[in-house]
């Protein structure tokens, strides 16, 4: 009797469909500022939904507001594999700029691996180029959405594959492994810049110069050469910075100066820079850090004697730069991430600077270090650190850490 009952009481029941009394322009308004997770769920409710969502328009729109937000910092960690060296498994954390919380843990799977040896370019619109000299695999992921796509082999891979070094080998080389990825006018590049060498020669290239420079076309999904590449030798220790529509590499000691190296992504055409600091352009490589920060070219040295590092950004003019830190780690006590990471910030014998990853809203500096597993906040008032995340795993014998700051 209880389930005819019910089974009446269904019958008589009529569903009620709340009619959408907002307008589509103030629908639109409210999914532009909803996290990329939620659109996905969205799209599958409403035809109508789905089209809005998926919309190029509507992404272009969604990706402004996330940049001027500026409010999340993403966390690369590249030891999650199962399998001993295998590395398949990449995590990517997101945080709160501000507070430091931790909003959200993504785990993706890579089929190919990584090997123990692997390189991060730096976000393009949420997206981010993952490749390992060690497996040859190169992808483009999309943390948000778990989208993934791996590309062919570039031909400097290609000529590596045969000689197959060891790892000691691939050091002695000294090569260029930082991939630059990139916003074009209609489409995405990669730039991948490194030093001409015997090892590498290809007759099939047009230019045997000092460098060579391989760019990847997304629509074409290809790789090709450059016919005019720079006469400089890049320093491969530093990653390419990218700012207004540019690329920015440092270069070896020529004739006791370091140069910049400039590529204009429209026009595919390197140059030098034409004024840099003359405290930058005098120094070794090694003790100058190249970074970007709110899409400024931002260039940085750690004083040999006061050990203070200076900070500089560039005016998209090129014409002028301006100092906006002066960072002293030597006047302020030194955290440690964990027992076993013995790294000091304010080590009085360290030459390579903090890396500047973001600037907070209290003026604050959060910095990072090739050398550390962690990152800190830098108050220039009271010139005082703390730490912003402190790395789980920093017991671990890993290869690679890296920060970036992405809008998601």
């Amino acid at each position: 009797m209880r389930r005819i009952i019910r089974k009446r009481r269904r019958r008589n029941e009529r569903r009620v469909i709340a009619p959408s009394t907002l307008p589509n322009e103030l629908i639109e308004e409210i999914f532009l500022r909803l996290p990329v997770k939620v659109q996905i769920r969205l799209r599958s409710l409403s035809k109508h939904w789905k089209v809005t969502l998926e919309s190029l328009s509507f992404a272009e729109r969604h990706l402004k507001i996330a940049k001027q937000s500026r409010v999340k910092l993403m966390v690369i960690d590249s030891r999650l594999g199962f399998k001993p060296h295998s590395y398949t498994n990449v995590g990517f954390r997101i945080f709160c700029l501000e507070s430091a919380s931790l909003l959200s843990f993504t785990l993706i799977n890579f089929s190919q691996g990584f090997g123990t040896w692997m390189y991060f370019s730096g976000n393009c619109d949420g997206l981010f180029c993952i490749h390992s000299p060690q497996t040859q695999s190169i992808y483009v992921v999309n943390p948000a959405t778990r989208w993934q796509r791996q590309l062919p082999l570039a031909r400097f891979q290609i000529l590596m594959h045969k000689i197959d070094p060891t790892l000691e080998e691939w050091i002695a080389m000294d090569s260029l492994f930082h991939l630059a990825f990139v916003k074009a006018a209609a489409d995405y590049k990669l730039v991948w810049l490194y030093n001409s060498d015997k090892y590498n020669a290809d007759l099939s290239c047009p230019n045997q110069e000092v460098t060579k420079c391989e760019v990847f076309d997304f629509r074409t999904n290809s790789w090709r050469y450059l016919a005019c590449t720079p006469s400089y030798r890049i320093f491969p220790n530093q990653k390419p910075a990218y700012a207004n529509g540019s690329v920015y590499w440092l270069t070896e000691l020529h004739e006791d100066r370091t140069e910049v190296v400039v590529f204009d992504i429209q026009t595919e055409t390197f140059r030098l820079l034409p004024k840099i600091i003359p405290a930058i352009a005098s120094s070794d490589p090694r003790h100058i850090d190249m970074c970007t920060l709110d899409n400024h070219l931002c260039m940085s040295k750690r004083e040999h004697v006061t050990k203070i590092q200076d900070i500089w950004r560039l005016n998209p003019s090129e014409d002028t730069w301006e100092k906006i830190f002066s960072i002293d780690l030597l006047s302020c006590p030194s955290p440690q991430t964990e027992i076993r990471d013995r790294f000091e910030w304010s080590d009085k014998n360290l030459v390579e600077p903090s890396t500047p990853v973001a600037v907070c809203k209290n003026k604050k500096i959060l910095l990072s270090h090739c050398y550390s597993r962690g990152l800190v906040k830098y108050d220039p008032l009271s010139k005082s650190l703390d730490y912003f995340y402190r790395d789980p795993m920093a017991w671990r014998k890993i290869t690679y850490f890296q920060t970036l700051i992405s809008h998601i």
